[in-house]
């Protein structure tokens, strides 16, 4: 599902909303067709909900679109921390921004249970963090899912 031009190794973003932003933009190029601020908005208001930075360091927002046929995600990485107003109150370094179809809720599921499990591998932290371009940081989650 996620392929190398997905991932962000150097975000710009200093807040949240500036994340919300600058990921927006790396979802919508992956399907040219969405609309951004319907995109970005759907995001923002899932957000407001509850926050998607439940784990440390990592957050996980997404949000359903009536225009896709398959999940899509991007991934980014920021080495200096983004304020995010995760639950444990420090910066976010990992996200992962999804998009799921409207009418697919079990791979929805699937898809948050494996990054759950994928969050507990022994040093996947700190191996993304390691990372320097799109490919390594596929291929450092690729092993994590085939470590479970």
């Amino acid at each position: 599902m996620l392929k190398p031009k997905a991932v962000r190794v150097n975000l710009e973003s200093e807040d949240k909303e500036e994340l919300f932003e600058e990921m927006t933009e790396v979802l919508v190029a992956q399907c040219p067709g969405l609309d951004r601020a319907e995109v970005l908005d759907s995001l923002l208001q899932r957000e407001a909900k509850m926050t998607t930075g439940v784990v440390p360091g990592i957050a996980v927002p997404h949000a359903i679109n009536q225009k896709i046929k398959k999940p899509i995600c991007a991934v980014g990485i920021s080495k200096e921390g983004i304020d995010y107003e995760a639950l444990d109150g420090k910066p976010v370094h990992i996200v992962f921004m999804l998009l799921f179809p409207a009418n697919d809720t079990a791979a929805h599921l699937n898809i948050m249970q494996e990054l759950a499990f994928v969050f507990g591998v022994p040093d996947f932290y700190k191996s993304l963090m390691d990372k320097n371009s799109g490919a390594q940081v596929v291929q450092a989650i690729v092993q994590a899912e085939e470590s479970l």
